[in-house]
């Protein structure tokens, strides 16, 4: 514990100069564009979405072990390596076990259930799916996962109040574990790519767990402006994926592999930072990106220590 409070504090103070990195609004003095220290509260919610290795297709306990080299405490896995690590004979309680011992949290799972098809055997078969992961997370202590519009995000003929439905039953499930789903919206997609339509099923719900999983990245890209997050009770969110866009492109253009450190492109991060504090927002600040260029010029041990500093700097 001694050696991670002077970690903690260590890192603080390399890490006050990299205020700087930040993509700051324009027409800011200098001294209302500083920022103040990295606090250590901050630090500890900085998270790993392991999106940002998912090139090297590396075991989840190779993930793990250099994720927390660099300093990540928090991570979100994909459901495709836990099933990986399950099928080569790991175990949940070993994993856990493992977690446990290095300090380290799992607060989210990535995957593609088509939980809001309209085609009745795929939604079943989804569910299904989502059932055993809802046991793999209560047993690794994790309370969330992502609810992506996976399958339906290219078309245009499901309604709000159909989704609001799916979306409360998926919720419902979650009642049996603990765990629970979060809507998450993409960009790029004709259905969940605006933050007023998933805020308006996460009401029609109902449901007191309903909750969003949002990201910087895809909220411009769907056109969202970010001033609609203050519309939002930040204590509902647990996970923020953390990210940015590059100058130079045109919105309508951008993929997903084109995302780039936060600080590292012109999304307003200090403006979204300065928001999510305002609604009381407490939960984690999570790397997610895609990008091949940075996989292809780094070694994942370096990028993992690249993604810290520059989370470090960005919150």
């Amino acid at each position: 514990m001694k050696n991670r409070r002077n970690f903690l504090k260590s890192s603080s103070l390399a890490l006050a100069g990299l205020a700087g990195t930040c993509i700051l609004e324009t027409g800011l003095s200098a001294q209302e564009n500083a920022k103040p220290p990295v606090s250590e509260e901050r630090l500890r919610r900085l998270a790993f979405n392991t999106a940002t290795i998912l090139r090297y297709d590396l075991p989840l306990l190779e993930q793990i072990r250099i994720t927390h080299a660099a300093g990540f405490r928090n991570l979100e896995i994909w459901f495709r390596d836990l099933e990986r690590f399950l099928a080569e004979g790991g175990k949940l309680t070993d994993l856990r076990s493992r977690l446990d011992d290095l300090g380290m949290k799992i607060v989210g799972g990535i995957n593609f259930w088509a939980w809001g098809t309209p085609a009745d055997e795929k939604r079943k078969q989804a569910l299904e799916e989502m059932r055993r992961g809802m046991e793999q997370m209560k047993t690794l202590g994790c309370t969330h996962f992502a609810a992506s519009p996976a399958g339906i995000h290219t078309r245009e003929d499901i309604s709000l109040a159909e989704l609001a439905e799916r979306y409360r039953a998926i919720l419902e499930l979650g009642d049996e574990y603990g765990v629970y789903p979060q809507l998450e919206i993409w960009g790029p997609g004709r259905t969940l790519s605006k933050l007023s339509d998933a805020v308006w099923i996460t009401t029609e719900t109902g449901h007191p767990k309903a909750s969003l999983l949002l990201d910087v990245y895809h909220l411009y890209r769907g056109g969202n402006d970010f001033a609609s997050l203050r519309q939002l009770n930040g204590a509902q969110m647990t996970n923020f994926h953390w990210n940015d866009w590059p100058a130079g492109i045109e919105r309508e253009k951008l993929n997903d592999g084109d995302r780039v450190f936060p600080g590292d492109g012109a999304a307003p991060i200090r403006r979204v930072c300065e928001i999510l504090e305002e609604i009381g927002y407490r939960g984690t600040f999570s790397l997610e990106i895609f990008n091949q260029k940075l996989c292809e010029t780094h070694t994942p041990e370096e990028l993992v220590r690249l993604s810290w500093e520059k989370m470090a700097g960005s919150v």
